[in-house]
């Protein structure tokens, strides 16, 4: 008997170490923007006077003071705005004091579109310039009303390395945030980590199949996504389909292989 089970353990172990070799979602990869889909997301604005307004977005809600100091958000962040002239805001957004990014947004004349200008800094120091723009989608005058991502530009695409963990799982490194998340696809709760990662974040999942991912993210036990990983069938392309609480749309994010 000890034999046989000894047989069993190294023929698992073997399977486990050849599923890791051929994995497809193993490699380096670079985000493609110009496959990419970021636009849809929505977000709600509501002026409720003194100076005050309420940001609603995936099901998450914040009330912020516009008087440009720092207040308390979700997932450990602060956000100070302040008025800059009659159609501007600056917003500052940073965790534990430091700045993930800063932005103007700006009203155009006819209070139907803004335009979002600002700078993402990384953890590793490295800067990506951003350029968004949002569309108005219900009634609702001036920054009032529901609004809707048409247009997302970035200047500093990210990279990717994903490697086998323990058997069939996998670690997903993200370099300029030192983020990282290692998982098996057991459907069980697996820690992400980094200095920009919200408290209390998890993700779990499955393989659908040797190309397929499904993965649910949470925070503090509430589910922000599901999220499919599909890598094409040559394995050069690994494309995400995110589908996010609260949201009406999906979002397509497509790396390339390196």
């Amino acid at each position: 008997m000890k034999r046989v089970y000894c047989s069993l353990v190294f023929a698992c172990l073997l399977a486990g170490t050849l599923w890791a070799a051929d994995d497809p979602f193993v490699g380096k990869w670079k985000l493609n923007m110009e496959k990419s889909k970021f636009t849809g997301e929505q977000v709600k604005i509501q002026d409720l006077g003194g100076n005050k307004y309420k940001w609603t977005a995936s099901g998450v809600s914040d009330t912020f003071t516009y008087n440009g100091t720092d207040q308390p958000a979700h997932f450990g962040r602060t956000i100070s705005m302040a008025p800059e002239g009659a159609n501007s805001w600056k917003m500052v957004i940073k965790k534990d004091g430091r700045v993930l990014s800063s932005m103007t947004h700006t009203l155009s004349s006819d209070g139907k579109s803004q335009t979002i200008k600002g700078t993402e800094t990384k953890p590793d120091g490295t800067t990506s310039d951003f350029d968004v723009t949002w569309k108005k989608v219900s009634a609702g005058s001036g920054w009032n009303g529901t609004w809707e991502s048409t247009e997302v530009k970035f200047t500093s695409p990210d990279e990717w390395d994903i490697t086998p963990y323990e058997g069939d799982g996998l670690t997903f490194n993200t370099a300029a945030y030192d983020d990282k998340l290692s998982m098996k696809f057991d459907g069980k709760d697996y820690e992400e980590k980094g200095p920009n990662v919200a408290p209390g974040s998890v993700s779990a999942g499955k393989r659908v199949n040797a190309h397929t991912l499904d993965v649910t993210d949470k925070i503090k036990g509430e589910v922000m996504d599901h999220t499919r990983y599909q890598v094409s069938p040559d394995g050069k392309t690994l494309t995400l389909t995110i589908r996010e609480t609260g949201q009406p749309k999906t979002q397509t994010i497509v790396y390339d292989k390196m």
